[in-house]
């Protein structure tokens, strides 16, 4: 029994002393070269940068936005099964951990044999408590372990990312629908007004007063607004429905009394920090990151399957031929034993394990790094392009009031029989397109702000 008991206790003692030994390589953070600044920032480099708030969809001052925000985090059916893989994650990872620590178990049993011989019937009865524990010498379970907390977090920050681009969709979708309301509103308006100068061109050929070709060019001209109004009930209908999907609703109208493109604010500032700061904002730039830790952790498990395991087990209880034996606990019988289990021949298999993980390490790797540029790179995009947008509607803005200028001089000019019904023509086409682009280049804003909220993570 002494030498049993040395045994057990020099396999713990070398349990204990290879206990901090663990194969393979311990997780480092890559270092990156990172910009000092963004080029297209709009703020000056010594200006106090805040954190982006999570619901900085808030920042349009547009309740009815919030609204459906809210209503796509309560109801997306996409998020709900993110949601799911995080919970199926932690398990995953409680479940690895689980893994370094003993297992016990208890096995009972009742048997009886009958012998013709004899016409005897021999009881046997036992109540085994036992334990197994594979000691952890070269840290396979650790890094199992790592791994798969590892790969929780980076389903965490996938989720995230579900989330940032779900309320972000949520945000396009409904400023495109508040662009084709404005739309139409510009058609039915254009279609009324060219209306009644059809009729006014009407009367006035039926006495001579214009020719058959204006009276056609203005039927051309009005046709061409009437044409436009399908188009956007058809757009608006098609971007509800969307919209809806994105809501986790059956398909149904928007209800958005009220709403309208150019009451939703614009964010006066967006602090877009320092380049740096997008390696912890961006949850698919931290999701990139956890997988990367993951696979290093992952060539340390196919390292460790190249070694031998340990394994402890024991086991003890009673055995008696009476049943009442098993409650007075006699005899007690007891046992233990260690296994090691060596690998010999698997033509190379383990060997080519190892291989494997090192090159899914350098593709995770790469992977991390093109996400930080990825990242850097639609930030700067979001910048260059709101910067040019504002002057941009600047322009449009000057633009809709030279046309609209046109406009009135040429009909008067041709009420006055000074001038033809092309030049009436032409101007009419350019405040209705300028119209129209206007309130697209307003959408267009609107989206890019929303996508540089989400370029800088989103506050998730």
């Amino acid at each position: 029994m002494n030498r049993r008991n040395n045994f057990i206790a020099g396999i713990l003692f070398l349990f204990a002393v290879m206990q901090g030994c663990a194969v393979g390589p311990n997780f480092k953070s890559p270092e990156l070269e990172m910009p000092v600044s963004y080029h297209y920032d709009l703020f000056p480099p010594d200006s106090v940068y805040e954190v982006i708030g999570m619901e900085w969809w808030r920042s349009f001052n547009d309740p009815i936005l919030n609204r459906l925000i809210q209503q796509a985090l309560d109801s997306n059916k996409n998020l709900e099964v993110a949601y799911s893989r995080i919970r199926q994650a932690r398990l995953t990872a409680q479940n690895a951990k689980a893994q370094l620590y003993p297992s016990f178990s208890i096995t009972a049993e009742g048997g009886w044999n009958w012998t013709q011989r004899t016409q005897t019937v021999t009881q046997q009865y036992s109540a085994r408590p036992s334990v197994s524990w594979e000691l952890d010498i070269f840290g396979k379970l650790r890094r199992q372990a790592e791994a798969a907390q590892a790969e929780y977090l980076s389903t965490e920050y996938g989720c995230a990312s579900i989330l940032l681009s779900l309320v972000s969709e949520v945000a396009t979708t409904y400023f495109t629908l508040l662009q084709y309301d404005m739309s139409l509103h510009i058609s039915e308006i254009t279609y009324a007004t060219r209306l009644e100068a059809l009729r006014m061109m009407d009367s006035m050929f039926v006495y001579g007063a214009s020719s058959g070709v204006d009276l056609e060019q203005a039927k051309t001209l009005t046709q061409t607004a009437a044409a436009a109004i399908p188009q956007y009930e058809r757009a608006i209908a098609q971007t509800e429905l969307s919209l809806n999907i994105l809501l986790g609703k059956n398909p149904g109208p928007i209800e958005r009394s009220g709403a309208s493109l150019l009451s939703v604010q614009v964010p006066e500032t967006i602090p877009v920090g320092l380049p740096s700061d997008i390696l912890n904002r961006r949850p698919d730039v931290m999701q990139a990151y956890y997988e990367l830790e993951a696979s290093s952790a992952k060539i340390g498990v196919a390292i460790a399957n190249r070694l031998p395991s340990f394994t402890i087990t024991g086991n003890g209880g009673v055995l008696t031929n009476v049943a009442h034996g098993v409650a007075e606990g006699k005899p007690w019988v007891w046992g233990a034993s260690a296994i090691i289990t060596e690998p010999l021949l698997n033509w190379g298999s383990n060997k080519r394990a190892v291989d494997i993980a090192r090159e899914e390490n350098k593709q995770a790797l790469l992977a991390y790094e093109q996400a930080v540029i990825t990242a850097l790179g639609d930030v700067e995009k979001m910048l260059a392009a709101i910067f040019t947008y504002k002057t941009e509607i600047t322009a449009y803005t000057k633009l809709l009031e030279s046309a609209e200028k046109t406009r009135m001089m040429t009909r008067a000019l041709y009420q006055n029989g000074q001038s033809n019904y092309l030049d009436v023509l032409d101007a009419e086409r350019n405040v209705f397109s300028t119209n129209l682009e206007y309130s697209q280049i307003i959408q267009e804003q609107l989206t890019n702000y929303v996508n540089l909220y989400k370029a800088l993570g989103g506050g998730f």
